[in-house]
């Protein structure tokens, strides 16, 4: 123990000297071997007298470490520190000599390298770097040798447990004049694990964030505490129409290059969200709309949601905003809008009405047209069923019908009546149809209703004059019976009396005389040929000749040569004339027909003409008689010759007129227009 104490004042001395003609590499030393001495001391403990060991003024730390706890001297409280910093720094520490064994190390690298002090002392630092990286340490080791300055490198190390760890080796040339000069490398060893761990983690939150920013589907960019646009992607590009310069002083809080307000006043860069987002103003919804205009003049509507970014103490360092172009969003919202306003006019405007109802048959709305016929104002609709106001009498079909519409979707069109408010009852064409939901399901009902009244009543009417008209008509077919009957009386009957009476006369004579002159039986056969005119001419009469274009007037001109008339008929028209409808052909026979049969009855005429034009207009085709005409007292076309020839007029767009002549007579005209 004197003689650890001789050497101890000895060592003190000399680094006293060293202290005082060196600077930091010697002092290290003294403190070095001060710092072995001490260790030497601890590890060979003296026994006292009783045989139980004899500790020193030092005790041992826990993990091998010495502390002092009384230092006598300032150089013992320096070597405290030193071993202190060294063996408590939170940083790895060894001394490497030139082949790489391990001559120091502190707590924090022994606690690395998984082993304590004693056994990695002495020990190939190679030993605890991984296979793959050997080539890299003894390339270290080569560099220091042939360095003066730190030396760094990264490499792999592997722990007793096996556990691999990124780490850098920092080494520094350091002489020992303590060991005659012997070169050291005093190396730092840092664990990369956590902080590569963490940039990693950094690097793929950035690449995240990247990702995120470009290919997010809205525009976005970023702004500094001063507005200077940092940072921007390709959707801000597309909707500025530009693409700004970043982070400069003329390019501040929006890359358009000009911004309006929604109502198209101009609004300034430093008026525009984002840079009152930066001054810290709190933003309503309706200063979240804005309107750029690009390069090219289009203006695009805007919805922002600037977002300030602050630091730790609340401070704005800067904003995020979100651009979401909602133009075409703006534009079907208008058209929409349009529409709704469009069809609102329609619906109140339509001469029809309109009305909803929902599932139950409650009304829902109700347009003017449908209050105006019903005599209620709209808001005394609203709520009834249409139930309440139909008529009791159509309420069972009409709920047969409405429920078919809400159980299978299907549109019905019925013919009802409604109730008024007064209590008559009105009647409705009612077309109802469902409304279906974006699934399909039948949610309401709609039901166009249109006012027939006038239409009944004159259904009504024309039902009793359909009743008229087939009174008409079966007392025009008995009248035409007559006149055939008449006419096969008053001519072909007679002829046929006449034959019958010629032929007995020359069968008595036969039966008398046993003569037969040959000019009787001639005479016979000639009456039978007339016979035979004549029944073809009734024939005709009844269906006249086919009509086609040069038709007519052959018929006009058979039907003034029957036989039968008691008044001279003649025809007057130009050959040229042609009527192509056989239709139009067929009605202006019957028409002359009925006119000369007229004539004949009740005209008391001398001559009858059958005159056919052309005119500027048309064809004109006039019956004319020079009889006693139509009576004072009578009006013009009252009989029912006149009707059936009005009939026939109107069935081929043609007009009649029928006029009194001078001095006396009566004219039958009907136009027809080209």
């Amino acid at each position: 123990m004197k003689h650890a104490s001789r050497t101890l004042k000895r060592k003190r001395k000399l680094a006293f000297r060293k202290r005082q003609t060196s600077a930091g590499g010697a002092a290290r030393d003294v403190i070095r071997a001060d710092m072995k001495e001490i260790k030497r001391g601890f590890r060979e403990p003296k026994k006292s007298a009783n045989g139980a060991a004899r500790r020193n003024s030092a005790t041992r730390h826990p993990a091998n470490g010495p502390v002092f706890k009384h230092p006598a001297t300032a150089l013992e409280a320096a070597i405290q520190r030193y071993v202190d910093l060294f063996d408590f720094a939170p940083i790895g520490y060894v001394s490497l000599n030139r082949v790489g064994h391990i001559e120091e190390i502190n707590l924090a690298a022994a606690q690395l390298l998984g082993g304590s002090r004693d056994r990695l002392i002495g020990k190939p630092f190679a030993l605890y770097v991984t296979k793959e990286d050997s080539v890299l340490f003894l390339n270290h080791l080569l560099r220091c040798r042939s360095s003066e300055s730190r030396i760094e490198t990264e490499l792999h190390l592997k722990k007793r447990s096996g556990e691999i760890m990124l780490a850098h080796l920092a080494s520094s040339p350091m002489t020992s004049s303590m060991r005659d000069g012997v070169l050291f490398y005093q190396t730092a060893i840092i664990n990369l694990t956590e902080r590569k761990r963490a940039e990693e983690a950094i690097r793929q939150s950035e690449k995240r964030y990247r990702t995120l920013f470009d290919l997010v589907p809205v525009a976005l960019y970023t702004c500094d505490a001063k507005g200077l646009i940092q940072e921007y992607n390709q959707h801000a590009v597309e909707l500025w129409g530009r693409e700004p310069k970043r982070n400069h002083p003329s390019e501040k809080f929006c890359g358009s290059l000009k911004i309006f307000y929604p109502d198209g006043r101009p609004m300034r860069h430093d008026n525009c969200p984002m840079a009152r987002a930066l001054r810290g103003e709190k933003l309503t919804a309706a200063d979240l709309e804005i309107v750029v205009e690009q390069s090219s003049g289009a203006r695009r509507n805007v919805l922002v949601s600037p977002t300030a970014l602050r630091n730790g103490q609340g401070k704005i360092i800067g904003a995020i905003n979100c651009l979401h172009d909602v133009t075409v969003r703006k534009r079907t919202e208008n058209a929409l809008r349009e529409s709704e306003e469009r069809s609102r006019a329609v619906i109140h405007q339509s001469t029809a009405g309109i009305t909803g109802t929902d599932l139950t048959g409650r009304i829902i709305f109700a347009n003017e047209k449908f209050c105006s016929v019903l005599g209620y104002k709209e808001r005394e609709l609203v709520g009834k069923t249409i139930f309440e106001i139909t008529h009791p009498g159509d309420a069972t079909e009409s709920r047969l019908l409405f429920r078919r519409i809400v159980t299978k979707g299907e549109p019905y069109q019925l013919e009802k009546r409604y109730l008024r408010k007064d209590g008559s009852a009105l009647w409705v064409s009612v077309s109802a149809s469902p409304l279906r939901d974006a699934e399909g399901k039948t949610q309401s009902a709609v039901a166009i209703i249109i006012d027939i009244s006038d239409q009944k009543k004159a259904q009504a009417f024309l039902e009793d004059r359909a009743r008229g008209l087939e009174g008409e008509i079966l007392a025009i077919s008995d009248r035409e019976q007559r006149r055939i009957g008449q006419d096969l009386h008053d001519s072909l009957c007679q002829h046929l009396t006449a034959i019958a009476f010629m032929a007995r006369s020359v069968a008595l004579r036969l039966k008398k005389h046993r003569v037969i002159e040959v000019e009787h039986i001639e005479e016979i056969a000639e009456l039978i040929n007339d016979g035979v005119t004549e029944a073809r001419t009734i024939a005709r009469g009844l269906h006249p000749v086919e009509m086609e274009p040069p038709g007519l007037v052959t018929a006009l001109a058979a039907l003034v040569k029957q036989r039968h008339w008691p008044v001279s008929c003649r025809l007057e028209a130009d050959e040229e004339i042609s009527v192509q409808d056989s239709t139009v052909a067929l009605h202006l026979y019957r028409i002359a027909r009925e006119a000369v049969i007229n004539a004949n009855k009740h005209a008391r005429a001398r001559e009858i003409i059958v005159r056919m034009k052309r005119s500027a207009k048309g064809i004109e085709l006039s019956v004319i008689d020079d009889g006693v005409g139509i009576p004072g007292n009578s009006p013009a076309g009252s009989g029912m010759g006149f009707h059936i020839m009005q009939y026939r007029a109107r069935s081929i767009g043609a007009r009649l007129e029928i006029k009194p002549i001078k001095p006396h007579g009566t004219r039958v005209t009907c136009y027809v227009r080209k």
